[in-house]
Formats: C-alpha cells, structure tokens, sequence
C-alpha cells in the first residue's frame, strides 16, 4: 500500500468511507476496495464502523454526521431535526433520520432510528449545516406530524414552538403531505393564532 493512497483519503472532505467509495477513489473493483479497508483497518488507519463502512482513525465528527453515513440516503429529521432548530425542548435519546427505507442500528452507545418516506417527500427541505444534512425545521414539524398519523411519533402541539416557524414555507411544503398531515398541522398552527 502506497504512502499515496494514505494522502488520498487523509486529504478527502468527508472522514468516512463506503466500500464503494474506496473502489471510487482508488479505481479499483469492489473486492479489491474491500482487501484494502481490510488492510488499512489492521494497520490503524481505518475504522470499522458497520458492514461496508469505514472511518479514519483520530478524525473527529458529530453524531449526526456519523447519522448521515450509516444509512444513505438519509437526513436528520424528525424529534431530532425539532429539538435541534429550537422547536422543542425534550432531547430525544434516539438520533432521527427520514430515509427511502426503514433502518436502524446503535454505533457509537447511540441509537439511530431511520423512518421511510416516500421519494416525494424526502427530496426537498434539507440544508447543509456544519458535517451533516438535516431539513429545515418546517420541514422536521412536517415529517414530525407524517410519522404521528402512522402511530410512529408522539408529539402534542403544546410543546412545539411554532412561533419559530415560517408560515409560508410551513404552508408551501405541506402542500406535499397527505390530508391528514395538514389536518394535524392545523391544531399546531391554531395555538399560534390564538396567542396572538
């Protein structure tokens, strides 16, 4: 193993590696890329984290970005997404994703619960902040408000901070959601109008 390819993945943006990541940036076949991890593992370089997933030895990164690795494609949403942007005050002891399927897993003492949505509703409302994705908190109370109608997320209007919401994006993004998200959303929404 050259001293090249050990600069080539220190140099890369992100600190972790998919087996098919590895075969990219090597141009090499997917055994291949897989004896190398192996390899790279024995030697120090390269942690296993699951099945096909590797990160570099002593590179620091967050939870959620570690979030946005174990499962592709996914993005921080849900209780985690709501507490994070300030919406709601519980911390949720589970790190929460929307994805096209359902997942989960603990890595790192943590556990990472992955909710399936359809295409339609996991392609927009998501940003970049510091190393992970996560959608935008009209977004999170969407997807939020979507898991309750399926019996998959507790949460009363009382303890959501709509005050901190944009009504029009609010309004514009859950033209998407079946009816019963919006009939949801309108109980949120009241307590807002009522307090004013």
């Amino acid at each position: 193993m050259s001293s090249n390819t050990i600069t080539t993945l220190l140099k890369a943006e992100s600190p972790f590696f998919s087996i098919a990541a590895l075969q990219a940036v090597f141009k090499i076949t997917r055994e291949s890329a897989r004896t190398t991890a192996a390899r790279l593992a024995k030697r120090g370089i390269l942690v296993r984290l699951q099945r096909d997933l590797y990160t570099l030895a002593n590179r620091k990164y967050s939870l959620f970005s570690l979030a946005n690795a174990l499962y592709q494609p996914s993005v921080i949403s849900l209780e985690t997404a709501l507490n994070y942007w300030g919406l709601i005050v519980q911390v949720p002891q589970i790190i929460f994703s929307i994805g096209l399927k359902s997942y989960q897993c603990v890595n790192e003492n943590t556990q990472f619960i992955y909710r399936r949505v359809q295409p339609e509703l996991f392609r927009f409302g998501q940003t970049k902040v510091e190393d992970f994705f996560i959608v935008e908190p009209e977004k999170a109370l969407l997807d939020t408000l979507y898991m309750k109608t399926k019996g998959l997320a507790e949460l009363l209007a009382d303890d959501v901070d709509v005050s901190r919401l944009d009504p029009e994006l609010l309004n514009y993004y859950s033209r998407l959601y079946p009816n019963a998200v919006k009939k949801l959303l309108h109980t949120f929404d009241k307590q807002e109008y009522e307090a004013k």
